[in-house]
């Protein structure tokens, strides 16, 4: 009898020879990962929808090699469903209906023109959710701008379910239904991912730290939680400890399970859905309580941030 773990690394073996071998049919979750590590989909095991590697680092764990991919699915993660970070050269627009996707979806169309057909998956839940791959438009892009709820962007920084995954809801699969390739996205929504271009200010209105161990920002970052910060824009956070090494946060306008961690006292965000700016797949960079909360509640002025963190502590 042949183990899942001999036939899974032989069906590694096959792909990494066999530059054009495909699998059409598997009665094993495995093969399918295995084929699309093979064709630089870099994947990771899903429990439902969320990250199986526990204590991992979500999307980052994602990998291409053929033999490790193999070994997941054939081992503690026999079955899994099948997370893959999205490719650097492409974006997702998902639709969720649960949460006026398609309403949200039918408003821009009236308003700006038709999105065009592309390499689409529909959701396993049966909703009519999909997710529709476009190319990536050039330069930082976010989903902020998207009037609406119920339609998000994803980026290398995040991940989406794949084919044949079954939904934890329904217990059917996720499929494929248009195989083409992606096509480049129209104008007018290229135009609606570009951020808002940042309020001009004179240099010297600028903040800087009056000195490198006693600053507001230190001072505010050592004294806060993430929960400070977070929560009273509607994060959750999905762990015991918000401050923790390994931390997940969710933003309650993303679609997926994770929209941040915490790793190292810094907080890595991969949604979209916020201006937080997103860690980008071989460009990490990770955010102080001190920075986000500028964001968050400043625009980003980080005068304006320290400013008002010093008469708060003058008062108390």
């Amino acid at each position: 009898m042949v183990t899942v773990n001999a036939e899974l690394q032989a069906v590694a073996t096959v792909l990494s020879v066999f530059d054009g071998a495909t699998i059409t049919e598997s009665d094993h979750m495995g093969a399918y990962a295995v084929e699309l590590a093979h064709r630089g989909w870099a994947v990771i095991p899903l429990r439902g929808k969320a990250p199986a590697i526990p204590g991992g680092r979500g999307v980052l764990d994602a990998s291409t090699d053929l033999h490790q991919v193999a070994a997941w699915w054939s081992g503690r993660y026999a079955g899994a469903n099948i997370g893959a970070r999205v490719p650097e050269p492409l974006i997702v627009v998902d639709v969720d209906p649960r949460h006026d996707g398609h309403e949200s979806l039918a408003a821009l169309e009236a308003e700006h023109g038709s999105l065009p057909e592309t390499l689409t998956v529909r959701s396993g839940r049966g909703d009519g959710g999909s997710h529709r791959y476009y190319r990536r438009p050039a330069g930082k892009l976010t989903s902020s701008r998207l009037r609406g709820s119920g339609i998000d962007l994803k980026t290398s920084a995040g991940y989406v379910v794949m084919p044949p995954s079954l939904h934890p809801d329904s217990g059917e699969p996720y499929t494929w239904t248009d195989r083409r390739e992606p096509v480049p996205p129209p104008r007018w929504l290229v135009d609606l991912l570009r951020p808002a271009a940042p309020p001009q200010r004179p240099a010297a209105a600028r903040w800087r730290p009056s000195s490198p161990g006693g600053s507001v920002a230190d001072d505010y970052t050592s004294r806060t939680s993430w929960a400070d910060v977070l929560a009273p824009h509607g994060w959750v956070c999905l762990d015991g400890d918000p401050d923790a090494d390994g931390a997940r946060w969710r933003h309650p306008a993303a679609t997926a399970a994770v929209s941040a961690t915490v790793r190292h006292g810094c907080l890595f965000c991969y949604t979209t859905s916020t201006a937080l700016p997103v860690t980008e797949a071989g460009d990490p960079h990770g955010l102080t309580r001190f920075r986000a909360h500028a964001i968050l509640d400043h625009g980003g002025d980080l005068s304006a941030a320290a400013r008002s963190l010093r008469e708060r502590r003058a008062v108390a």
